[in-house]
């Protein structure tokens, strides 16, 4: 399927900028109407004064041809909203707002500063016209603005407005519309008002004050920056050196290599170059150990603080690579609600891993298992709707034909050993199915009598309690009997659900506080094996990410390996021009899992 980029809003006069940033973005407003009314009136009386009859004209022109063509008439630059900007201007009487009775206005300089800054968000100056306002910005530096052409003028402020406008758009919504590279995204975009930004704008501050707000503003974006900044310093001097192989290195061991390896983790911060004496340096020490120890922790790799194959890929892995990987995700950054809710949780397939927030404190923590590569885990954002403790596993179609059939095949005694029940149809009471009836031999998913269901016990493939999110997916939380499992440091085991490490603990936060539920009734409950649905009381969502670096509680970066593939695809988006065209990776969604609801007790 060949797609193409989110694009521009040149469709759209409205982009969405999320809910939780609603409190700034009136605070925004309320201060631009006020200094709108009551400060400049003089000022843009005048600049409408000394333009309106002279630039007017010109800019109406201009888009009037650039609605047609989707460029400007002279200089051929491409507008990617052009139609909105028509709308636009058309009504404010086409009165502009980056030129001033002497020029261009403080406004436009500052956009350009923000623009030619844009790439420390990993946006890419040249979506915004960065090198036609260069050029165009020296001409007119060179002549007075009240020398230049009109056409010139009226394209420059055109121009300007479109670049706001698209990059003002990237910040709030991000670049790439993440439906268009994976069929496992699913993000809630709910519109804002871009061009009320823009019509607001009469000062510098004013650019700076949107541009703001309109990006992410958390800790975490911020910090993602900055190590993107330095890792921009490393590569400016020339990297850090390549590891050669070799067997593997521990505590105690001795070899030339092991210069380059502190070399290595010196550049990038694990280590002081004064942690070694002279002499010493070709020696593995309790100082490199714990720098190795450190570097795996921060890497998602088996922390056994020895350079062996895995960790020596890692510390081979070029600064280029890690400042793609930093890069993309803050385009996913991006994507995310900025407001993640009161009481959150935060599921990162990436990593593996499963936080809960209050407050905007984390309160619990642990592993999870995510989707096979075959079988990806989502991404997307849902309020919890309920709990089931002591859930029935109604087998789907696909792991039915994949793992289960062939086991019956083989031995139909498996039916009763695994605590499973032949089930006819969806009714109740449930009418049960003799498994000594069925030639399992003639059996296959398509025409299997019935379906297959397996009995609340700890047994279960769901384990004794799942979390229940609609979603268009079918994907939801749930315990497990593989406690194993989590022993791995790679966890790609389920079918697209996620399974919890610690489900009664989950399951008390989800609750919550004065719900009545803490872990002894949770446990009450469970030792009935009893089905029992209890619903979730106030809002409580569970944000599915997909994070290969982040930047840790700590301050520390922390990156994970991109177990399904996606950053190579957000990266070729992110780098595409506007309107460029590329083949989305074929993935096959989660299949339709029959779980999603309770089944009730005989």
């Amino acid at each position: 399927m060949i797609i193409g980029l989110e694009s521009p809003p040149s469709a759209r006069i409205r982009t969405r900028v999320d809910n939780m940033h609603s409190r700034q973005f009136l605070l925004v407003h309320l201060l631009s109407l006020v200094v709108f009314l009551l400060v400049p009136l003089a000022p843009l009386e005048s600049t409408v004064a000394a333009h309106d009859n002279d630039m007017s004209p010109a800019i109406e022109e201009c888009l009037a041809i650039a609605t047609r063509i989707q460029m400007l008439p002279v200089s051929k630059e491409p507008l990617w909203s052009a139609d909105d900007l028509a709308a636009f201007y058309e009504a404010r009487a086409y009165a502009p707002i980056w030129l001033s009775d002497t020029g261009l206005s403080p406004a436009a300089e500052e956009l350009m500063t923000a623009i030619g800054e844009s790439p420390r968000h990993g946006l890419s100056s040249g979506d915004y016209h960065y090198a036609f306002l260069t050029r165009t910005f020296k001409s007119i530096s060179v002549r007075l603005a009240g020398r230049a052409g009109k056409k010139e003028l009226a394209e420059l402020e055109v121009v300007l407005s479109d670049a706001f406008v698209n990059f003002a758009n990237h910040l709030a919504n991000g670049k790439v519309d993440p439906v268009s590279i994976h069929p496992h995204w699913l993000v809630q975009r709910e519109d804002q008002a871009i061009f009320e930004f823009l019509a607001g704008i009469r000062t510098a501050h004013d650019v700076r004050a949107a541009l703001r707000v309109l990006a992410p503003e958390s800790a975490a974006y911020r910090s993602a920056m900055i190590e993107a900044d330095r890792l921009r310093k490393v590569i400016a001097a020339g990297g850090w050196p390549v590891i050669p192989p070799g067997k593997t290195l521990r505590k105690g061991d001795r070899s030339p290599r092991i210069i380059q390896i502190r070399q290595r983790l010196c550049l990038d911060g694990y280590l002081q170059k004064t942690d070694v004496t002279d002499g010493m340096e070709t020696l593995f020490d309790s100082d490199l150990e714990e720098a190795v120890f450190m570097f795996q922790s921060r890497h998602g790799l088996v922390t056994d603080a020895a350079v062996g194959r895995r960790t020596l890929a890692a510390l081979n892995r070029c600064p280029e690579e890690l400042l793609e990987r930093v890069l993309v995700n803050l385009e996913r950054r991006r994507w995310l609600p900025r407001n993640l809710g009161h009481r959150h949780i935060l599921v990162n397939a990436a990593a593996f891993s499963l936080g809960a927030f209050e407050n905007g404190q984390q309160v619990l923590k642990m592993r999870i298992i995510v989707g096979e590569t075959i079988t990806q885990t989502p991404t997307f954002s849902q309020d919890m709707a309920y709990l089931v403790f002591n859930p029935y596993w109604n087998v789907p179609h696909g792991i039915l034909e994949r793992k289960i059939l062939p086991k019956i095949r083989k031995d139909p005694t498996y039916i009763a050993k695994n605590h499973f029940e032949v089930i006819k149809g969806w009714k109740e009471p449930p009418v049960l199915v003799d498994p000594a009836t069925v030639d399992w031999s003639r059996v296959r998913a398509d025409n299997f009598p019935g379906r297959l269901r397996q009995r609340p016990g700890p047994w279960n493939s769901l384990g004794r309690i799942k979390f229940i999110l609609p979603n268009r997916f079918s994907v939801y939380l749930h315990d497990t009997p593989g406690r194993h499992l989590f022993q791995r440091t790679v966890r790609t085991f389920s079918s697209g659900c996620i399974r919890v490490e610690r489900p009664v603990e989950l399951a008390v936060f989800v609750l919550g506080d004065g719900s009545g539920w803490d872990e002894d009734r949770i446990h009450r409950i469970l030792e009935t094996g009893k089905t029992t649905a209890v619903p979730v009381q106030g809002d409580v969502t569970v944000h599915l990410v997909y994070w290969t670096f982040w930047v840790g509680e700590g301050g520390d970066p922390q990156y994970r390996a991109d177990v399904y593939d996606r950053d190579r695809v957000l990266w070729e988006a992110l780098n595409a021009a506007p309107g460029d065209r590329f083949t989305r990776p074929t993935r096959p969604l989660p299949e339709i899992d029959p779980n999603v609801g309770v089944d009730t007790q005989e």
